[in-house]
């Protein structure tokens, strides 16, 4: 605490903006704006009084600017009621360079994402947004609803909203321009943006229009000293003779080999399972004979050969982006207003992978390019003419490149007005949305070319240029590279159509106030397709993921209700008590006919302290990629197999007998059982969609209060405090079962292992995991709870003794306590806690960090036209999902920030994002940079400067 209470005071004198959550129902000047009558996000009816019952979170214009980045996700995964997931600095897994964003750690399908109340075009099979796509220049502030919103807004709204809202009414000229980049000199950041709106036709049409570009930099992992070395693989770049365990080598062959390079006999056993190629072909296993291939890091070497694949891997992302938006309205009528608008962004990206990975390669005996030391190994075999496997990753080919181009567009319009019928409006919309995505791979290999240079008598010398020699360091001519060589290409496109009909107003009045409702009804068309190369199609490709054609698409119609009751008002200790009562019918072509619904209260005990609560029920409906998605082939993360000699399970555990019974009963050869090594980081699977899936349900409970006092101290009088408790509970979530969840439930027993064993497969020869099935599943629930806090104070330097005209401070602190996160793989099994934890991949697919504490703090000194500010941002500590014993200490960010308004036509501004130069916290279950990229800050220090011209 006491380092707390230092930066609390030492923030009164070096003052900061941070990204500052605002409550919607908290206004902190002297007077109270008025405000006209609105729809707050959460809610369909239109009221005076901007109050929610559920807990908002709002952020302002100037809290985007003060991150010094160029995309809006960032300033949302710094906020402690999101948990990041893949982002701009996620290489691999990735979504090609777009921005998704995940409330609570439940999934980015479960973030249901909007631009001023109406649906975005999705750019995934699984429903979800990418944000890249929201015009930067023209966000007026950001809206956060926590817990499900599907009764007010339909399917995906289970974990919360997060609401765009636009200046659609900006007026003038705006120019905006920032650069950045990190004091490493990489990493640069540059946007520049032309906003420009105006009247017309005497005032009854508006127009706006904002032009944007922006370019990100790309940081590889080599840059940074806690990522160049990761990802080790033990597919190495210079081949590994993977030995068949039924058809080994002699021990007497292997010493009479390894005695040549001054080996003592029998240091490498006959039960060894693999033997590495050093540069010039000899051989070395598990570290003997090792000579330092320049393509493995040997201080990685431990009990197995391991190649740095890390190095290779992008840290962060690069990116080039244009965007259009343009908006417009004009009055037909006193009460009819047409609105429209165009959003278009186009944006490029790319994601750079290690050399392609080849297993399982049959070489001949009489392959002319293997050595006499390979030969005398072969040779002493029970079968020595028998083939032979061979594992190789393809340097010479060149790393994996993904080039991605996005094109999205969005045209929506409608007319909206008074109906003529005491206060009642209405509001008549469509839209219709593409994301197009095109995606160009290069560095795949063609498994059947390779196979027939292999088993050529020449060595492949009349196909290509001196032929194809896989053993060491051995250049490969330009023309055997492109015999081997594949590049792919790949287009997705998913179309979004909505039509809506709303209608809000007041019905009658109560004792207690006036009874309003708002009643609606839509239709939403999806469609999603996804045509890969034909290459991928044949299985022929080594490299990227192999993954079938999708066309698919669903269709949705939809009504619902909301009633706002005044129940009693203007009472002892009840100053004002209101229900907000909503339903929704959803009628689904995949599921059927669903219902979601809310009961919400609002009790204002006395002015300025209300009491805020309910319950909702979600609905989910599953995604297009959930339902028709392919069979595809991919790589998946697992630190530690349990089956190895040297795992924890075999070790340590107390049923180490019981795994290695197992084991033998699923395929390890016994002849290795008790000498089989795992120091692989991925393993190939297979995963897909299912067409069987039915929908999830949520039951979200959230309690609270808001306390917004007027004390007569000039110290308190601009001081707020809102404390809510949520509770969310996902039944029949749909999704997959994580890798290292199968292995470990296979292995430690239950009433379920043989369902957990039977998902993945393992070879009869070399033991190693060779499939994993993984397709998407109604497993069984995901549960959440915790509570959510935030403080906002401010005051003048008068109210401390010195005087209002050297400036005025304000503080803010938004937090959450994570009081549960619980995870149930199938129906009846006992619940894993992953509070505390990070690591786990079962919900998102990547690592997920679900810290106790998380909060960010900030203080802010305004004199005159210049503001300075100091951010701390806090990831508590946790430790490692799949490895409890490994501690991951709590971390701390410091950003500091500083905006002079030199006139109202311009204004400068700058930073530094992470002062101190936090390295993030290693944890060795995730092969990403060995950490989490996306929860903590991978770049270290970087400065950001910009400017704004206002006309």
């Amino acid at each position: 605490m006491a380092r707390n209470t230092y930066l609390l005071s030492a923030s009164a004198l070096v003052i900061a903006v941070t990204a500052m959550p605002i409550l919607a129902q908290a206004q902190t000047n002297d007077e109270p704006a008025a405000v006209e009558e609105v729809v707050v996000t959460g809610s369909r009816i239109a009221r005076r009084d901007y109050v929610s019952n559920s807990p908002i979170m709002t952020m302002g214009a100037e809290q985007i600017e003060k991150t010094g980045s160029v995309t809006v996700d960032t300033l949302l995964n710094q906020m402690p009621q999101f948990v990041p997931s893949v982002s701009s600095t996620s290489n691999n897994p990735s979504n090609g360079g777009q921005a998704n964003i995940d409330l609570r750690g439940l999934g980015t399908a479960r973030t249901m994402v909007l631009i001023d109340g109406h649906r975005v075009v999705p750019s995934n099979s699984d429903g979800t947004v990418d944000v890249n796509i929201v015009p930067s220049a023209l966000i007026q502030n950001i809206e956060v609803i926590s817990g499900g919103a599907s009764a007010t807004y339909g399917s995906d709204a289970m974990a919360g909203v997060v609401n765009f809202k636009l200046n659609n009414r900006f007026e003038g000229l705006m120019v905006d321009g920032q650069y950045g980049l990190t004091q490493r000199g990489d990493g640069k950041e540059g946007a520049l943006s032309v906003t420009g709106g105006t009247k017309f036709a005497d005032g009854r049409g508006h127009v706006t229009a904002s032009f944007g570009y922006s370019k990100r930099g790309s940081v590889y992992n080599a840059a940074r000293g806690f990522s160049k070395v990761s990802g080790l693989s033990t597919t190495t770049p210079y081949g590994a003779y993977i030995v068949d365990a039924t058809n080994a080598p002699s021990q007497t062959a292997i010493n009479d080999v390894f005695s040549q390079y001054g080996v003592a006999n029998n240091t490498v056993s006959d039960e060894t399972a693999r033997y590495g190629f050093n540069n010039d072909g000899t051989l070395f296993s598990n570290g003997v004979n090792y000579t330092g291939s320049t393509a493995i890091d040997s201080s990685t070497l431990t009990s197995s050969d391991t190649y740095n694949t890390g190095a290779l891997n992008l840290l962060q992302l690069p990116m080039t982006r244009y965007s259009l938006y343009t908006a417009g309205t004009f009055d037909l009528t006193d009460h009819a207003e047409l609105y429209g608008s165009v959003n278009y962004s186009h944006y490029k990206s790319r994601t750079v992978l290690a050399p392609a990975p080849g297993t399982g390669f049959s070489v001949p005996v009489t392959n002319p390019f293997i050595s006499d030391d390979l030969a005398t190994l072969l040779a002493s075999r029970a079968d020595p003419d028998a083939d032979f496997t061979l594992n190789k990753r393809f340097s010479d080919v060149g790393a994996r490149i993904s080039n991605t181009t996005f094109d999205v567009v969005q045209a929506a319009g409608g007319v909206r007005g008074d109906t003529g019928l005491k206060d009642w409006t209405y509001d008549v919309y469509a839209s219709f949305g593409r994301s197009k995505q095109k995606e160009v791979q290069s560095g795949n290999v063609s498994r059947t070319a390779v196979e027939t240079l292999l088993d050529a008598a020449d060595g492949g010398a009349s196909l290509c240029d001196g032929g194809y020699d896989p053993f060491g360091a051995n250049a490969i001519s330009d023309s055997c590279k492109a015999y081997i060589s594949r590049t792919t290409r790949n287009t997705t496109i998913a179309d979004q159509a909505m039509l809506e009909a709303n209608f809000s107003g007041g019905l009658f009045d109560l004792p207690a106030g006036e009874l309003r409702g708002a009643f609606g009804a839509d239709y939403k068309y999806d469609s999603y397709k996804y045509n890969p190369d034909a290459l991928l199609l044949s299985g022929d490709v080594v490299g990227f993921n192999a993954a079938g054609s999708v066309d698919a698409s669903t269709h949705v119609s939809e009504v619902y209700g909301e009633l706002l009751v005044p129940v009693l008002k203007d009472l002892p200790f009840i100053k004002a008590l209101n229900l907000d009562l909503g339903y929704r019918y959803s009628n689904y072509a995949t599921v059927g006919g669903v219902s979601a619904y809310k009961v919400d209260g609002d009790w204002e005990i006395v002015e300025n302290f209300r009491l805020r609560g309910g319950y909702q029920r979600a609905v989910r409906a599953p995604s297009l990629g959930e339902l028709y998605s392919p069979q595809n082939q991919g790589f998946y993360s697992l630190s530690e197999d349990p089956c190895a000699v040297n795992s924890v399970a075999r070790t340590t555990g107390g049923n180490a007998a019981a795994v290695r019974s197992a084991c033998l009963a699923q395929g390890l050869p016994s002849s290795i059982i008790d000498s089989y090594t795992y120091s692989n980081t991925q393993i190939e699977g297979t995963s897909g969609g299912n067409p069987d899936l039915t929908e999830e349900t949520a039951d979200t409970y959230n309690f609270g209060f808001v306390w917004t006092p007027r004390f007569d101290s000039p110290l308190l009088e601009k001081f707020s405090v809102s404390v809510d408790y949520y509770s969310i509970d996902v039944k029949d979530a749909i999704g997959t079962i994580d890798v290292s969840t199968a292995l470990d439930k296979c292995y430690t027993g239950g009433s379920s292992a043989a369902y957990y064993c039977n998902l993945f497969t393992r070879s009869s020869t070399t033991g190693e995991i060779t499939n994993v099935t993984l397709t998407n599943l109604n497993l069984g629930e995901y549960k959440t709870s915790g509570v959510d806090f935030q403080l906002d104070w401010g005051f003048g330097l008068g109210a401390v003794g010195l005087d209002d005209k050297y400036g005025s401070i304000k503080v803010n602190l938004v937090g959450n306590y994570l009081e549960s996160f619980k995870i149930q793989s199938l129906p009846g099994e006992e619940f894993v806690e992953l509070k505390g934890t990070i690591g786990n991949t079962q919900i998102s697919g990547t690592a997920v960090s679900h810290p106790e504490w998380k909060y960010a703090t900030s203080v802010d000194y305004q004199y005159g036209p210049v503001n300075l500010g100091v951010r701390w941002r806090h990831i508590g500590d946790m430790v490692d999902a799949y490895h409890p014993d490994e501690k991951i200490g709590a971390v701390d960010y410091f950003d500091l920030n500083a905006n002079w308004s030199i006139n109202e036509t311009y204004a400068l501004r700058g930073g530094v994002t992470n002062l101190t130069d936090k390295q993030p916290p290693y944890f060795s279950s995730y092969v990403q940079a060995n950490t989490d990229p996306s929860t903590y800050d991978v770049l270290g220090r970087r400065f950001y400067v910009g400017f704004k011209a206002k006309f």
